[in-house]
């Protein structure tokens, strides 16, 4: 708005100039004035230039008048064009550093970029060592808790070398006794079995067994072990038969009670015993035929005898499959002698092959001994 209204003074001024310096100049044509003695013709030339000098000065006054960038232009040229060329060379500086700058700013953007993706990398190593960290402390703890263990182990299996130590010290003291004293019972040896009617009172169950622990202390003394101050040879642990009598008294039928012994026992040691408990059943009724075959008869003895004593392995084998119960010898006894004199009977003078058949002639349970309960029958053509 400014600048229009000095444009307009501008304007307004030079054309009042103007019309006055014409003015002028008809009047000094017409009446022909001289000035400085020059001819009118020039004179009037001069009043025109001068008119024009005048419309510029005025000009410049007035806008110097008005704008002190004006002023600055007119009198200050060389100095603003040498600021000039220093803002110029200035400005090129500062776009250089700039660009220089931009130029950094994309570098620390790409390295920013670059540093984010290592710590993405590195977030995600942490990571995996944090859980790998947390196996190798759980492994730790493991180890730690198995090396407990260990220790545990290790103080067991030194106490459990300690005893073996005074174990085989006794040992040996046991083995030279045993070269000047016999040995009454091996280990595993049944000292005596009873079948106990468990359809009984709780009362009559504990009767039984007392009789059963009595009757096995009869026989180790009878067989030779040397009787104690209170008479009691047998050595066991008595929390064991509690447990032995709880089960007898819950459970129904019947049941077989073993004395089984634990160790070799020398004539001046006490037996120690263990309690094995079977139920008791019926292996085969009264009549049945337990076993069948042929034997090669001849009136040699010897040879009966042998062909016998197979039968007896293959009977024995075939009742421990039934459920018959056997101790800890391959078999004990053989056929009774009313069976064989009953086979010698039956045997001609030349030699033949009978088929024949062991048959049991009551029933027979678990405990009960075979051989007493069974007979061979020869089957004739």
């Amino acid at each position: 708005m400014y600048g229009i209204k000095l444009l307009l003074a501008l304007v307004v001024i030079s054309g009042i100039i103007a019309y006055v310096g014409d003015k002028i100049g008809m009047k000094v044509g017409k009446k022909r004035l001289s000035l400085f003695g020059l001819r009118p013709k020039y004179t009037s030339i001069i009043i025109t230039v001068t008119t024009g000098i005048l419309i510029a000065l005025t000009s410049l006054i007035l806008l110097m008048a008005a704008s002190e960038d004006v002023r600055m232009a007119l009198f200050d040229m060389e100095a603003m064009l040498e600021r000039l060329s220093y803002l110029n060379q200035s400005l090129s500086t500062k776009n250089q550093e700039l660009a220089d700058l931009r130029t950094d700013i994309d570098d620390k953007v790409s390295s920013l970029v670059l540093l984010r993706e290592d710590k993405q990398s590195l977030e995600k190593n942490l990571s995996n060592l944090k859980s790998e960290y947390q196996v190798v402390e759980d492994k730790k703890l493991k180890l730690e808790s198995k090396v407990e263990k260990l220790n545990l182990q290790k103080e067991a299996l030194t106490e459990q070398v300690d005893n073996l130590a005074y174990n085989i010290s006794l040992f040996g003291k046991r083995y030279l006794s045993s070269l000047t004293e016999d040995i009454i019972y091996n280990k595993g040896d049944i000292l005596a079995t009873k079948s106990v009617n468990l359809e009984q009172s709780k009362s009559k169950i504990k009767n039984e067994v007392d009789q059963l622990l009595k009757t096995a202390n009869a026989l180790a003394i009878n067989n030779g072990i040397k009787e104690e101050a209170n008479n009691f040879v047998l050595d066991y642990n008595q929390q064991e038969l509690d447990k032995v009598l709880e089960i007898l008294n819950n459970k129904d039928d019947k049941a077989v009670l073993r004395l089984i012994v634990v160790k070799n026992t020398l004539k001046n040691e006490s037996v120690a015993i263990n309690f094995d408990l079977y139920q008791d059943y019926r292996v085969y009724q009264k009549g049945e035929v337990i076993l069948e075959g042929n034997l090669s008869l001849s009136n040699k003895l010897s040879k009966l005898e042998e062909e016998l004593s197979e039968v007896l392995d293959t009977l024995h084998q075939k009742s421990i499959e039934d459920g018959m119960l056997t101790d800890n010898k391959i078999r004990t006894g053989g056929f009774s002698l009313s069976v064989v004199s009953s086979i010698l009977t039956q045997v001609s003078a030349t030699e033949e092959i009978r088929d024949f058949r062991i048959i049991a002639i009551d029933d027979i349970w678990r405990s009960d001994n075979l051989n007493d309960k069974i007979d061979i029958k020869l089957i004739g053509d």
